[in-house]
C-alpha cells in the first residue's frame, strides 16, 4: 500500500502536470525512479526528499504527510499554479471590495 509520501508525490506531480519521466529527468534520476516512489516500492533518501520538496516548492512535512492537519491549507495553496494563485487572490480582493462597498 502506498505511503503518504507516495500519494502526495503523485498528487503533486499530477497537479503540476509533470510526467514521471519529466520529474525523473529534472531530478537526475532514472526513468523508473518516480514510478517506484509512487507505487511505494522504493523510498527516497532524506537528501532526495529535500530535492523533491524543493522542486515542488513544498515543505518536507507536507510532502511526507506529517502533521497533515497543520499543513493541509498550505499544501493545497502550493498545488496551485502561479496563475491560479493570482486568480484566487484577485477573487478575494473583489469580495473584500464588495464587502466594503467599493465593488462596482
Amino acid at each position: 500500500m502506498p505511503t503518504d509520501f507516495a500519494k502526495n508525490l503523485r498528487a503533486l506531480r499530477l497537479s503540476r502536470r509533470v510526467t514521471q519521466a519529466e520529474l525523473a529527468k529534472a531530478l537526475g534520476y532514472g526513468y523508473t525512479a518516480i514510478a517506484n516512489y509512487e507505487s511505494g516500492r522504493n523510498e527516497p533518501s532524506i537528501g532526495d526528499l529535500a530535492r523533491i520538496a524543493d522542486f515542488f516548492q513544498v515543505s518536507l512535512d507536507a510532502l511526507v504527510g506529517r502533521h497533515w492537519e497543520e499543513t493541509a491549507e498550505d499544501f493545497r495553496w502550493r498545488l496551485l499554479s502561479p496563475w491560479e494563485r493570482r486568480t484566487v487572490l484577485d477573487f478575494m480582493d473583489q469580495l473584500a471590495k464588495k464587502e466594503t462597498g467599493q465593488f462596482r
